[in-house]
């Protein structure tokens, strides 16, 4: 996967905060509560280009990163609150339902765990691919 972005910062370890705006799938959601004219995303990345503020460039992350990291995100708390009130369905639906809610903060937990864990490991993280020309 990859997605072109505007390098808005560079810090004292070469790091380049890199722009990318957001999908038009957000336009109309506004669960982030953002303004409409704050619809993008930020990461911080491995300045390999040498790019500068303002560059446009290409930031490349493999398809299968993308789709662990998605499954990660999105399934692993539901399989868990599924397996917890599975596990709970002879006691009350309250104490059920404090249980699910439990695991699912405990799920995210986890997953904040696993992502430190894959920031760590280089096939795991976004890479600079090019800086794009733009045209005068």
């Amino acid at each position: 996967m990859t997605e072109t972005g505007t390098v808005s910062k560079i810090d004292s370890r070469n790091r380049a905060t890199v722009q990318f705006p957001r999908k038009t799938a957000c336009e109309h959601c506004h669960m982030c509560l953002k303004p409409k004219n704050e619809m993008f995303v930020r990461i911080a990345i491995k300045n390999t280009l040498d790019a500068k503020v303002g560059d446009t460039v290409s930031v490349s992350m493999g398809t299968q990163v993308v789709l662990a990291a998605s499954f990660i995100v999105y399934m692993v708390p539901v399989l868990l609150v599924a397996a917890a009130l599975f596990a709970t369905r002879g006691l009350g639906e309250l104490a059920s339902f404090g249980i699910a809610m439990g695991v699912l903060v405990i799920s995210y937990i986890i997953i904040a765990f696993i992502d430190k864990w894959l920031k760590k490991n280089k096939d795991y993280t976004p890479k600079m691919v090019e800086i794009i020309k733009q045209e005068e």
